[in-house]
């Protein structure tokens, strides 16, 4: 998760807290800044349950049909 400058660790998406950061608790994905292409940058997703969220972020960016390719594969 992301390190905000009070110290905790936060989503990137919805801002919750969570805890120290584990990666159990969530999701890293790679991309490019948009104001300077040759930039990456790491996005941070929560993976905690809550309503509206089964998946939490995670599920929101990542689901069944995001990945049915790489599903496929793994077959």
């Amino acid at each position: 998760m992301s390190l905000q400058p009070d110290g905790s660790y936060a989503c990137d998406r919805c801002g919750l807290d969570v805890g120290n950061g584990g990666v159990d608790v969530a999701a890293m994905i790679a991309d490019l800044h948009p104001d300077n292409p040759g930039i990456p940058r790491s996005l941070h997703l929560c993976r905690a349950e809550r309503d509206g969220a089964p998946r939490g972020c995670v599920g929101n960016v990542l689901g069944p049909g995001t990945l049915t390719h790489w599903t496929e594969r793994q077959d």
